[in-house]
């Protein structure tokens, strides 16, 4: 999933799968080492949630060709993308908090989107529940909690207003400064009662990335789009402008005109 957000003055919410594909080979490598670690040998059927443009939708076709594969996700201008490549797929426009499969699945894959929903310690049982015996569910999630680039949005939500005052509600800079996520060891305690394997581990990834403003235009499609959803026009402009100095500042090119972004991430592989 993504959104495109303009510059200052002209910023935007509606999704921008063209944005989304802009880093797509860096977005594939996760989904790589998480499908490395999922033991199946022919599964039958299998759903890709949160697909998006089908970035992690290919994958899936590419090494079980014959699973009856389906793509869900919440953005239409995404799934417009998605159905646009050359695999065997069905493609459902649904939002994952209403979501509930036809028919069990074999494998549920979750690339870089439980993250957006919270109280995983109902949601992830709930996706077990929807796993035929030995079925797998396989999830990555960005864990930025603690990135600077993350302490910066929170830092410029705090003192982007006139005069250095808060900008937005009360509401969105709380529900920002949340953790969704949980410690790798809560994951653990919830997930093994109700699996017959279960793996999980955390990576940090120094990403090198290309262009004028290569960390915000990555974070902008994704995890900077419920700040701008609840910023007016002016907001949106004064906390573009601010963050972005903030960034640029934090995250300077290197002599070679690339920058250094590290991410770190979650994984999760259960068996059922």
């Amino acid at each position: 999933m993504s959104a495109k957000l303009e510059t200052a003055g002209n910023a935007c919410t509606h999704w921008d799968a063209k944005a989304y594909q802009q880093f797509s080979r860096l977005r594939q490598r996760p989904v790589h080492e998480l499908l490395d670690r999922v033991d199946l040998h022919d599964p039958k059927r299998i759903y890709d949630l949160g697909c998006g443009t089908g970035i992690a939708t290919q994958l899936l076709a590419e090494r079980w060709p014959r699973a009856q594969l389906l793509g869900v996700d919440s953005s239409r201008q995404m799934l417009d993308q998605a159905r646009c490549l050359p695999i065997n797929a069905q493609w459902q426009e649904c939002d994952l908090l209403d979501w509930q499969p036809g028919q069990p699945a074999a494998l549920l894959l979750a690339a870089a989107v439980l993250h957006f929903i919270g109280d995983h310690q109902q949601l992830l049982p709930r996706l077990l529940g929807h796993l035929t015996p030995g079925g797998c569910l396989a999830a990555h999630m960005p864990d930025w909690r603690d990135a600077p680039w993350y302490r910066l949005m929170l830092d410029t939500l705090d003192d982007a207003g006139p005069g250095h005052t808060p900008i937005g509600t009360a509401e969105l800079r709380r529900r920002m400064a949340a953790r969704p996520l949980l410690t790798l060891e809560d994951y653990y305690r919830l997930l093994a009662p109700l699996t017959t394997s279960l793996d999980i581990w955390e990576t940090e990834q120094l990403q090198v990335v290309g262009g004028k403003s290569p960390v915000y235009d990555w974070v902008k499609v994704s995890a900077l789009r419920p700040v701008m959803q609840t910023l007016t026009s002016q907001e949106q402009a004064r906390f573009i402008y601010h963050f972005l100095m903030r960034v640029h500042k934090h995250y300077p090119p290197e002599k070679n005109g690339q920058t250094l972004f590290p991410f770190k991430r979650i994984f999760i592989v259960a068996r059922v």
